[in-house]
């Protein structure tokens, strides 16, 4: 009883859900067994008794959390029942359960009511709930009611909260119910009577994956289907089930139609849905079905539209014939109607009628009684003396009886032949003979006869004659052509052309073809029917040759002249001719060379000649002399043995000799001269002029000479001078000098005259440089100098062969060079140098700029050149080298080059022949549409990531991000963590590109005190000759400029592919390159969170779209970097997942973030008018940009901005696809609507629509190769925290990163005694430092001691020790003796202050200035405790502290996004020493800790109230009389103790830690390295790692997780714990 006074007798309950139990007892005092007992210690005492009495305990529930949803499946049909739609909702669809909550109790509240129906219990039906219990779906009471039961939806749901009894509170769960319709695909259908077997289509909506079946059936409307008499059985009555199985949608009902031979009409019957399980009905359930019998209905028509008879035949009997019904009798009336022949009248026969006519009434009606198919139409022909052509007239049935109807023959013509006393034609001769050279010719035709009253038509026509002879379209041209003759006409005319040879002549003798008549009308043939046509040239295609002209002119100083003889005639064989001279006034010998009539001057002409040359020399004998003449004659021709030869009219020729060469003629020498102007007053410049005399030199001629002002003045510029040269026999020039003067005024080049004087000329005439122009330069002026060639632009690949580089087209994809003549490398440079050394033209000072043209457009017309203005952050326009991003294939360019004089004053600026840009010579050639001027193309991008851990010499504890780009010729990337607008601002102007540090479009000059590297790495790759990087020129420093060098050396030009690395802190991606800190999450089950900074990435393929600007492909994507750590892991409760022209210029080609393709493009047209979206007048059109054939996607086309003009304005347009796709790579068309207004028609402003007049679209096509760019694969690496324990404030203040502290320096081995601090902080790894970018903040913190030796662990996930989910001192837990919550940032009013009236006195260190040291120190944060209140309990026990704290972005924007972590440490009392603690010592005998255990000062007084004195003494007394009392009892308890004991003392038993003597951290690319760990013992640091158990006997390792790559959901941030 002591121990019942003492309360020392408690029940511990096992943790079940059972919430009653009891024990029985008897009571004794060790010789009486009787007792009594008095109920809770109130009342009688009962009567005494032996027999065990019960104990009732009432045991309260523990709150286990919220509750769980189990299924929530959904319901999956409705079915009919009592003309209701509805099913039952049990626990099969939706179960929910509680560990402490009773299924009546654990509620359902509808916060959004089903929109179709509504949720009802069975018991009271009609009646919506808004709520229920587990217990009501277990017992299949609650039923969903669809309300609209002909409504064509499939499905529906509702929203609820689910209640426990505590209450928690599960929100906003959904529930679905789908179901499934069934109807027929069309309400009806229309068939023939011979369709036979017909299947009328039954469709099911909604959820298929359910099983379903109906039931079809017909019902007779006009159709029937009774069998008893003819005519009633239409279709064989139908009834069955259509089974819809899993996902089946379609489904046929068959019926069988009967065909009869009886025309009835239209007929229709039903075909009905009816009894569906599993499904529901939808309105078109009933199918009319009409059945047509067309094949039955009585159809009269002829037997055969034409009729042949015959003038003598007495009568036709033209057949009628019927078809389909023959059981009843029909008729029809068959009437006549003339075509040519003549009918008679009703009443009688007049002359000239050829048949008796018919009438359209009922006496001209023919029946056909029942059974009969055929039937005639009887006509009367009359028979006259008469002649007469064939003649018609026409058969008519019409007006048939009701029951019948006409066939498409219900016309018919009837054709009476007329007798045989035609006339008859014939030609008039069997033979015509006629000359080649005819041309057109006539042969008669005659017509004879008795009767000739009449007209009549023959043809006459042409073919080959037999053998064949005459080639029709060569010798004669094919006819046929019609003859008629008019009444009593007897003779007419055939034409005939015949043709002549002359283009290439042949004598080719008689050649014959035939001519023939046929298709008479009117008339008959007779012979002769066909005649012969002979053609003959025998006398006109002899070969005749003669002269072409009868003179010619030829100077002496020529030498010869040759007089063309020409042959004409048949030219196959050999001919010739002499062609000899007659003297005139030139003499032989002196003045030409004789050719003698002989044959040694006979001119031969081969088969095929056609013009000879008959040469004769003429002798120079360089004397003036008047004109002479002499003839050319030609004689006595000669043919062969087969064709004879003859001389034509023009057979002399006039020569005239001249002798304008040898008249003395006088000129300047040169047409320029220009002198630079003398430096000083003292200094003369001469010029020398030289005057040059051609032509006869034998005798005396004289010329004045003087100077004429022009800009420069004699007597100021120059000395003036006129004076007479006299050149003698002999003497072909002379000199004349002009001094130039000093002028010291600063003056533009000036220039004067100096001329001859033709009025004071003699024996000799002045030439047609009689005036030159003398230019004075000035030095002080700009101009002066000039190169003394143009230059050329070849390829960069060509620069060494500068010749071949000019005769072919540049490459695309390699820079141009521009070579001056000044250049070694020029191709004329042995020429050229001596002149720039002259002219002190210095190679390296020449001032070069470039122009670019388009490709020709459409039309064929050449663009203007344009000057190449935008400069790069890469590149410069005004340079030697031009590189390729500046052109594109078939782009036209030229180069201009300046020269600088030496006082550095620009020269004449000279340009180069323009160069075509080549299509088929690229480098890096497109993969669609390669070569192509204005294709738009971009292969996707790839970035991967990788974490370089601390160990790492050049880039420690940073991330790695490559990103590799293909390239294609001309094509510029651009990286950047910013979006990239402005591109040619971008590109040339600086402060456009402040914001982009994270970028290859900033120079690491630039990026010095920003970050510590960029994409633009100045050694990468080096400049050695390797693959892909031994182009002539590549690297050249002389040619390219090293920032352009900078740019390219990232391009291996072999591979086609750039690539750029960077390496990047975790500060620098938040701070510099705009990432962010997104939402955290835990892994479910995993007990991990992941901090997840997201980068974005913007990637831009530029094009020059020339003349100025840039176009791009625009790629985006997302960068992820996240760390881990370990997490608090609580139990999981619910979870949830024309001839107008114009031009298109593209501008930029991007894909959205939702993956759509956007282009825009400019356009101008080259028509007064703009282009417009639509227009009233042109209904039915709209601009549009069309996709490839292959592309199934949709634009929508938006006009953006257009100058306010009719005068060619530019226009700027928008098109977006309606939805993604991964590859855009197509021909695509874009259609717009030009607009066209009047020359006079001013702008007005803004009008809609407007006042224009539209015209068809054009079309213009844009070739685009882009797909859209993988995400790179998130990076995830471990991060490493550290829980830290001091009593020294000092200690507790350093910064670990800015002291030289060891490890073991900063742990902390002692005691904690009475009175002292303990000071607690928690930071991350120094060697893993993320610096200010983020920041570390405790949230809570624990303390905990166990009851019975129980030590806390942290497992949250079990699988470390394999003894179920262990929260260490986070979770309430019996095992614990004490448990405090000391702090908590967010709700400081329920934390425990004291412990047994001893304050904990606990703050966290930002409250407090004084601890300002430790809140300036990046990634941590700290606590202070008072350790006296631990010294309040009995030795033995140990004391834990646990800590929660976030990691989160330092940017006040994210501080909502909270991310909990725990780290915990154990603070242990000792009351003994090290030995009576076997954990310690022997780790594989006991469940372990992974905390180090901080011992608090032995020696310290032992602190205990007079209270806890006491109540020892109470506790021993009645301690040993209940040994006594009690022996068995305390017997079973110890055996059952002992077995408990050794459950728990298992051998191979693991602490939390398994103490590693290698710590091997490893990550992707890098060396291992290994790092010794210190024995929990004596080390407090405990890292955050990941613990791979370790199989049996073998060493325990802890490794750190290797660098992970895994995609992380989105979420902001979670909670975490360590140990």
């Amino acid at each position: 009883m002591e121990d019942i006074y003492e309360n020392r007798v408690s029940y511990q309950h096992d943790g079940s859900e059972t919430v009653e139990d009891n024990f029985s007892f008897t009571v004794s005092d060790g010789t009486n067994r009787m007792f009594a007992m008095q109920q809770d210690g109130r009342g009688d005492l009962t009567i005494g008794h032996t027999s065990p009495q019960e104990f009732g305990i009432e045991i309260l529930s523990l709150d286990d959390g919220s509750p769980i949803l189990e299924v929530n499946l959904g319901l999956q049909f409705l079915e009919y029942t009592d003309l209701e739609m509805f099913n039952i909702i049990t626990s099969n669809e939706l179960k929910a359960f509680d560990l402490d909550t009773r299924p009546e109790e654990l509620i359902f509240i509808i916060t959004v009511v089903p929109k179709h129906g509504r949720l009802e219990n069975v018991d009271n039906i009609g009646v919506a709930i808004n709520s229920f219990t587990q217990a009501d779906l277990d017992g299949g009471v609650i039923r969903y009611v669809l309300s609209s039961p002909m409504s064509d939806v499939t499905q529906d749901s509702f929203v609820f909260d689910i209640l426990d009894s505590k209450p928690h509170r599960v929100n906003d769960n959904i529930f679905h119910i789908i179901w499934s319709v069934i109807s027929f695909e069309k309400p009806s259908l229309n068939i023939t009577e011979t369709a036979g077997v017909i299947q009328i289509p039954v469709i099911r909506r909604g959820n298929l994956k359910q099983y379903s079946i109906v039931h079809c059936g017909t019902r007779s409307g006009t159709a029937t289907s009774d069998p008893g008499r003819p005519g009633t059985l239409d279709y064989v009555q139908h009834t069955g089930q259509v089974q819809f199985d899993e996902w089946q949608d379609t489904k046929v009902c068959t019926v069988i139609i009967n065909d009869d031979s009886i025309f009835e009409g239209p007929e229709a019957f039903y075909v009905e849905l009816s009894q569906p399980t599993y499904s529901l009905l939808s309105r078109e359930r009933q199918a009319v079905i009409t059945i047509y019998d067309v094949e039955d209905e009585p159809v009269i028509e002829f037997s055969q539209d034409v009729y042949h008879v015959n003038e003598s035949d007495s009568h036709l009997s033209a057949l009628i014939a019927r078809k389909g019904d023959l059981s009843n009798s029909v008729s029809v009336i068959c009437s006549t109607s003339s075509v040519t022949a003549a009918g008679s009248s009703l009443v009688g026969l007049e002359s000239g009628s050829d048949y008796i006519s018919r009438g359209r009434t009922n006496a001209y009606r023919v029946v056909f009684p029942p059974g009969v198919t055929t039937a005639s139409c009887d006509v009367k022909i009359v028979d006259d003396s008469e002649f007469e052509i064939s003649e018609q007239f026409e058969l008519e049935l019409i007006d048939p009886s009701t029951d019948a109807i006409l066939g498409p023959v219900y016309k018919s013509i009837v054709i009476i032949e007329g007798p045989s006393d035609e006339s008859q034609v014939s030609f008039t001769l069997p033979t015509y003979h006629f000359a080649e050279d005819s041309g057109l010719v006539e042969i008669e035709v005659l017509r004879k006869g008795s009767d000739l009253s009449h007209s009549s038509v023959v043809w006459c026509a042409t073919r080959l004659s037999d053998p064949p002879s005459a080639t029709p379209g060569q010798d004669y041209v094919p006819t046929s052509s019609q003859i008629t003759f008019s009444p009593h006409q007897t003779e007419k005319k055939c034409q005939l052309n015949i043709l002549d040879d002359n283009v290439d002549p042949r004598l080719e003798g008689n050649e014959t073809f035939i001519v023939f008549l046929s298709s008479t009308s009117g008339s008959s043939l007779s012979d002769p029917y066909s005649t012969t046509i002979v053609i003959y040239d025998s006398h006109l295609d002899v070969p005749i040759m003669e002269f072409i002209q009868d003179q010619y002119f030829v100077d002496e100083s020529e030498g010869s002249v040759s007089v063309e003889i020409q042959r004409t005639g048949d030219l196959s064989y050999d001919s010739s001719i002499i062609c000899y001279t007659r003297q005139q006034s030139a003499a032989v010998m002196m003045d030409y060379d004789e050719r003698y009539l002989s044959e040694t001057s006979r001119i031969f002409f081969q088969p095929g000649e056609k013009v000879k040359n008959c040469t004769v020399g003429i002798v120079n004998d360089g004397d003036f002399e008047p004109e002479e003449v002499f003839l050319l004659k030609i004689g006595q021709p000669r043919g062969s043995e087969k064709c004879e030869a003859k001389l034509g009219a023009l057979d002399t020729v006039f020569i005239t000799i001249t002798n304008q060469d040898d008249v003395p003629t006088l000129q300047f020498e040169e047409i320029a001269y220009s002198v630079n102007e003398p430096s000083t007053a003292s200094q003369i410049e001469t010029v020398i002029v030289r005057v040059v005399r051609t032509g006869d030199l034998n005798t005396t001629s004289n010329v004045r000479v003087s100077t004429r002002d022009g800009s420069a003045v004699s007597g100021i510029d120059y000395s003036p001078r006129s004076q007479m040269l006299d050149f003698q026999p002999g003497v072909d020039s002379l000199d004349f000098e002009v001094e130039v003067l000093y002028n010291g005024d600063i003056e533009w080049h000036e220039s004067f005259s100096v001329v001859l004087e033709p009025q004071d000329s003699q024996g000799a005439v002045i030439g047609p440089v009689q005036s030159i122009s003398i230019t004075i330069l000035d030095n002080e002026v700009s101009g002066s100098l000039v190169l003394p060639a143009p230059p050329v632009v070849v390829s960069m690949l060509n620069y060494d062969n500068v010749d071949s580089g000019l005769k072919i087209n540049p490459s695309p994809g390699y820079p141009l060079v521009c070579v001056t003549p000044c250049d070694l490398h020029y191709p004329t440079y042995s020429l050229t140098h001596s002149l720039c050394k002259q002219s002190a033209i210095n190679q390296s000072h020449v001032i070069y700029s470039w122009e670019v043209a388009l490709p020709k457009d459409r039309s064929g017309s050449k663009q203007p050149f344009v000057r190449i203005t935008d400069k790069t952050v890469f590149t410069d326009v005004n340079k030697m080298v031009l590189e390729s991003i500046y052109f594109r294939p078939n782009f036209r360019l030229r180069c201009v080059a300046q020269p600088i004089n030496k006082n550095g004053n620009p020269g004449i600026p000279l340009k180069s022949k323009s160069i075509t840009i080549g299509t088929d010579n690229g480098i890096c050639k497109a993969a669609i549409f390669s070569g192509h001027p204005h294709g738009y193309q971009a292969q996707s991008f790839l970035a991967s990531l990788e974490y370089v851990g601390p160990e790492d010499l050049d880039h420690p504890n940073t991330v790695h991000i490559t990103v590799e780009i293909p390239h294609q010729d001309g094509m510029l990337p651009l990286i950047s963590t910013f979006p990239l607008h402005n591109l040619r601002f971008l590109l040339s102007e600086p402060i456009y590109r402040q914001q982009h540090v994270c970028s290859n479009i900033v120079t690491p000059e630039e990026l010095v005190s920003v970050v510590d590297t960029g994409f633009l790495s100045p050694s990468y790759p080096s400049n050695v000759h390797g693959p892909g990087y031994a182009f002539p020129y590549q690297f050249d420093n002389r040619l390219r400029e090293n920032r352009t060098l900078l740019l390219y050396k990232h391009l291996n030009m072999k591979s086609c592919l750039w690539t750029f690395d960077v390496w990047y802190h975790m500060t620098d991606l938040v701070d510099t390159c705009g990432g962010r800190v997104i939402s955290d999450f835990q892994v479910s089950g995993s007990g991990q969170t992941y901090l997840t900074v997201r980068v974005p990435l913007y990637v831009s393929y530029l094009y020059a779209t020339a003349p100025i600007g840039w176009g791009s492909l625009e790629h985006r994507t997302e960068m992820e970097f996240s760390f881990y750590y370990s997490t608090v892991l609580w139990k999981s409760g619910l979870q949830t997942t024309g001839k107008l022209s114009g031009h298109v210029q593209v501008l930029r080609i991007k894909i959205k973030e939702d993956g759509k393709l956007v282009v825009d493009f400019k356009t101008q047209p080259n028509f007064r008018g703009l282009y417009v979206l639509e227009h009233a007048t042109l209904p039915g059109f709209r601009s549009r940009l069309l996709s490839p054939m292959d592309r199934d996607i949709s634009f929508d086309l938006t006009l953006l901005w257009g100058q306010q003009t009719f005068d060619s304005p530019h226009q700027l347009w928008r098109a977006t696809s309606n939805y993604n796709l991964k590859d855009y790579t197509g021909t695509y068309s874009i259609e717009l609507i030009p607009c066209t207004v009047k020359f006079t028609q001013p702008y007005t402003g803004i009008e809609s629509p407007v006042p224009c007049t539209a015209h068809q679209p054009q079309e213009f096509e844009v070739p685009i190769s882009f797909q859209q760019t993988n995400h790179p694969v998130p990076l995830v690496y471990s991060l490493n925290t550290q829980f830290e324990l001091t009593n020294n404030k000092h200690m507790f203040l350093l910064d670990p990163v800015k002291t030289d502290l060891s490890l073991a320096e900063y742990d902390y081995s002692g005691t904690f005694s009475q009175g002292q601090k303990i000071y607690g902080r928690v930071l991350w790894d120094p060697e893993q430092d993320l610096k200010h970018a983020y920041q570390l903040t405790i949230e809570k913190v624990f303390l905990c001691t166990g009851r019975d030796g129980y030590i806390p662990t942290y497992d949250p996930a079990g699988d470390i020790y394999e003894r179920g989910l262990q929260f260490g001192c986070v979770q309430p837990s019996t095992k614990l003796l004490h448990r405090f919550l000391i702090l908590d940032r967010g709700s400081p009013d329920v934390v425990d202050l004291h412990f047994n009236s001893l304050p904990f006195d606990a703050h966290f260190a930002s409250d407090s200035v004084e601890y300002l040291a430790l809140q300036n120190t990046p990634g941590a944060d700290g606590f202070i405790l008072n350790v006296d209140p631990l010294y309040k309990v009995t030795s033995g026990h140990q004391w834990f502290l646990q800590v929660l704290y976030i990691i989160s972005s330092s940017d006040p924007t994210h501080q909502k996004y909270r991310n909990r972590r725990s780290s915990m440490m154990s603070v242990g009392k000792r009351d003994a020493t090290m030995e009576k603690f076997p954990l310690f010592e022997n780790k594989s005998k006991r469940n372990g800790t992974n905390m180090r255990q901080i011992n608090l000062n032995i020696t310290a007084s032992r602190i205990i109230t007079d209270d806890e004195s006491i109540s020892h003494v109470v506790i021993i007394v009645p301690s040993v009389l209940g040994v006594l009392l009690i022996t068995s009892v305390i017997i079973v308890v110890a055996i059952i103790r002992r077995r408990r004991k050794r459950k728990q003392t298992l051998p191979n038993r693991r602490n939390n830690i398994e103490i590693a003597e290698q710590n091997s951290i490893k990550y992707k690319h890098r060396n291992n390295l290994c790092a010794e760990v210190k024995p929990l013992s004596t080390d407090k640091r405990i890292k955050n790692t990941v613990i791979h158990n370790s199989e049996k006997g073998k060493v325990p390792v802890v490794r750190i997780k290797d660098v992970n790559i895994h995609k992380v959901k989105k979420k902001d941030n979670i909670s975490g714990t360590e140990v």
